[in-house]
């Protein structure tokens, strides 16, 4: 008897780390949430610094991947993005001149950068476990989501 109560009380405890484990990654956050790094190390959140007029496409990328590199560039370039607002998102390196990359890279683009110094970009968007870079998102103005 004490068995089954010890098994069932387990299965219980097991059950509940699986499903709040699936519904953090998997599920997202409200973006109100989602909180990055400017190239000051200021802390902004998201929302922010959405701009209420255009579309927006969030760009993920590692910042020392020169395919991700080039591939963001070929996106800025391309004309059917030209209305929208760009956030480049890059992930948190501990020992990386962002400003420098972001100069060499995007200074004559009309970008905002940012920094993801705690690595939660998959979880804040419920991408889940999967990371593909670059990762690009395009944010639906009309029926404010992604």
């Amino acid at each position: 008897m004490t068995k089954k109560i010890i098994v069932g009380i387990g299965v219980i405890i097991v059950s509940f780390i699986i499903i709040q484990t699936i519904r953090f990654n998997y599920s997202g956050r409200d973006i109100q949430e989602f909180k990055f790094f400017n190239l000051n190390n200021k802390e902004v959140k998201l929302k922010e610094i959405f701009d209420k007029k255009n579309s927006k496409l969030i760009l993920y990328i590692i910042p020392d991947c020169e395919s991700c590199t080039s591939k963001i560039q070929s996106i800025l370039s391309d004309k059917k993005y030209s209305k929208s607002q760009v956030i480049i998102i890059s992930v948190g390196l501990k020992t990386f001149d962002f400003t420098k990359f972001y100069i060499d890279n995007f200074k004559n683009y009309n970008v905002t950068f940012l920094i993801d110094s705690n690595n939660t970009f998959y979880r804040d968007f419920g991408l889940g476990f999967t990371e593909e870079f670059p990762t690009v998102i395009q944010f639906n103005q009309d029926k404010n989501e992604f």
